[in-house]
């Protein structure tokens, strides 16, 4: 199975609800700058959702979805990908493994005019 890209995203910064759909739920806090953290001591591993695998596969120019690198070419036997396992590589491409989390809230921030 090979994701097809959201119909949304997320706003960069902002504070979320995420889970990997086990026992943890935490607070993810992203910064303007990508950095991140998660609240109560909680880890990547405990909020990743464990049998989805994600990764972003990208031409060696770094331009994705290029004749020369077509993750529709994956080797199909590698899927599913295991719990915990990276993603398989594709010839002819650059690959960043991802972790899956689940965004079950989003804070709601004031605008201008409610403050």
């Amino acid at each position: 199975l090979i994701m097809e890209t959201p119909d949304f995203s997320l706003p960069l910064e902002g504070r979320y609800v995420v889970t990997g759909g086990r026992e943890t739920t935490a607070i993810l806090t992203v910064s303007q700058d990508g950095r991140w953290s998660l609240d109560g001591g909680a880890t990547l591993a405990d909020v990743t959702h464990l049998p989805c695998r994600a990764a972003r596969y990208t031409s060696p120019g770094g331009t994705s979805g290029t004749a020369s690198c077509n993750p529709g070419k994956a080797n199909r036997n590698q899927f599913p990908v295991k719990p915990g396992a990276v993603m398989p590589n594709v010839s002819g491409c650059n690959k960043q493994d991802y972790a899956v989390l689940f965004v079950i809230g989003v804070e709601n921030t004031p605008t201008a005019t409610e403050l």
